[in-house]
């Protein structure tokens, strides 16, 4: 239907370049003025609310009116070009799920959240838009780019199958963090390719900002991130289709478009057709200007990483996460110029709650409840969690005193028992009276995804192996960060109280276990 409804050749000639290749890049698409206008209010949103993380700075754009509201945004990250691309793709009406901003800085740093991976959908497809431009200016990024596979959008993905048929996978799955993972994705892209040599595109040192359409969870793809070039900016929109899952953007500001308002809200194909429609004049247009200045869309080839740069991004992979040695680095500056504990303690659950947290995928798509408060968690500011750690050390003093520090006793064990406590807490619990408002519907469904992210917390420490002390930390910091929002936003009692006081004592007591800890 979308063939008869625009139907020219550049439309086919970009989809068959996105099914061949697994993703498609433009820059220059959209006007410069539009684009700063956006610009503008993308870092005075950035500045006034993003986390300032311990690898990035993060902000939920559906909870920024300003830049929900504002028109360039869109234009940058959710074009009708783009949606129609998506739209053909997926094969049907498709809305949006997710819209974040990032900051990134130079830092030489594998992580968790910039490892060789497939995004977290293995039971249905979804595809981004990525948008990355250099922070502060209108010139397209110099540092800290999307890197992919070509052609590994033709695998297939692998998940588990129980005794009984039922089907899962986890995010283990999803990733490719050492050598032998590496190597056998690689080999396996090797069977698409014309060459001998393996095909990483790096997208940096463009002159205009990129904007890179893709099929997110089926090409293989990470931030390539060095302590060269100049911090990047980006914004990114993910997109499934509308009968795919329950997933919404989660904002109740309206669309300035038709199209706009379906991308937010979702409804049927009819309508999706007839938003389209509206639109068409702005799709022809970019047809248009492609059409005219073919060099607007990106030439892969060109930014093919080859020679020594290739050798050393492989060797980056294969050296496997490094995050660790960033931390304890940084943990020790602290330490050195003798930051507050507080604060050292913040900025240590910054670090670990970027660290590897296995989470279960299931076929029918149950997880995607979760998700929300998985990313409010990670992306916690600081001032937020030093808030959380204020209220929980109020509540019980002694919790962080390294005198009276209290370890769990036999983690992971005693991790999972505290959550099934918690998970049986809040399904006895309705929701607390809010001592402030809710500001935006999007955190409301954050708040509303604690008790599924807890429920699926406790199977993650059910897999936990004794000795694995990366993943028994981080899944600790996620508990204690969810059962102290948990408490303040549900009426837990005083054993909820108990259950924050336990997680605090005994993530204390595991990072007083490390040579970079806090006292």
């Amino acid at each position: 239907m979308l063939d008869d409804l625009i139907g020219t050749q550049a439309l086919g000639t970009l989809s068959q370049a996105l099914a061949r290749e697994g993703a498609v890049s433009t820059t220059g698409l959209i006007p410069t003025g539009h684009f700063d206008d956006f610009r503008q209010d993308y870092d005075a949103e950035m500045h006034a609310r993003g986390s300032r993380g311990t690898l990035h700075s993060y902000l939920n754009i559906a909870s920024s009116r300003p830049l929900l509201t504002n028109p360039g945004m869109w234009e940058t990250v959710a074009h009708p070009l783009f949606t129609v691309l998506i739209a053909y793709a997926l094969g049907g009406p498709i809305r949006v799920t997710d819209m974040r901003a990032k900051d990134t800085y130079p830092v030489d740093v594998v992580a968790r959240d910039n490892t060789l991976h497939l995004d977290n959908s293995p039971f249905m497809d979804e595809y981004k838009v990525v948008v990355t431009w250099s922070l502060g200016s209108t010139r397209g990024p110099s540092g800290q780019g999307l890197t992919y596979l070509p052609r590994t959008n033709r695998l297939y993905r692998q998940c588990f199958v129980e005794a009984d048929g039922s089907v899962w996978s986890d995010e283990d799955a999803c990733i490719f963090p050492f050598e032998s993972r590496v190597d056998e994705v690689l080999t396996a892209q090797a069977d698409f390719l014309e060459t001998p040599h393996p095909a990483v595109v790096h997208l940096t040192d463009l002159d205009a900002p990129c904007h890179t359409i893709f099929a997110a969870s089926r090409l293989v793809h990470h931030r390539y991130r060095t302590s060269t070039g100049a911090a990047r900016s980006a914004v990114m929109a993910s997109f499934h289709r509308t009968d795919d899952s329950e997933e919404h953007l989660g904002s109740e500001v309206p669309g300035h478009t038709p199209l706009k308002q379906f991308l937010v809200a979702g409804g049927t194909q009819d309508q999706f057709l007839s938003a389209v429609h509206h639109e068409l004049p702005a799709i022809h247009a970019a047809l248009n200007r492609l059409s005219a200045r073919p060099h607007l869309v990106v030439n892969p080839r060109q930014y093919t990483l080859t020679g020594k740069a290739l050798s050393h991004w492989y060797s980056r992979q294969c050296a496997g996460v490094t995050l660790n040695a960033l931390r304890t680095r940084q943990m020790s500056r602290k330490n050195a110029d003798r930051t507050a504990p507080v604060e050292r303690l913040v900025q240590r659950l910054q670090y670990d709650l970027q660290g590897p947290l296995n989470m279960p995928f299931f076929a029918d798509m149950r997880e995607t409840r979760r998700k929300r408060a998985r990313i409010w968690l990670r992306e916690m500011s600081p001032e937020d969690i030093r808030e959380v750690i204020d209220a929980a050390r109020t509540a019980s003093p002694h919790a962080t005193n390294t005198a009276q520090q209290e370890a769990l006793h036999g983690p992971p064990p005693a991790l999972r028992s505290l959550l099934q406590d918690l998970s049986r807490l809040l399904a006895q619990s309705p929701p607390a009276a809010e001592s402030r408002a809710i500001p935006e519907p999007a955190d409301a469904w954050a708040v509303r995804s604690l008790p599924p992210f807890i429920q699926d917390l406790t199977t993650t420490a059910s897999w936990l192996e004794d000795g694995d002390e990366d993943s028994l930390t981080t899944a600790t910091a996620f508990a204690l960060l969810a059962s102290a929002l948990s408490a303040r936003r549900f009426s837990l009692g005083d054993e909820g109280r108990h259950i924050t006081e336990r997680l605090l004592q005994g993530y204390v007591a595991l990072v007083n276990d490390t040579a970079d800890a806090h006292p």
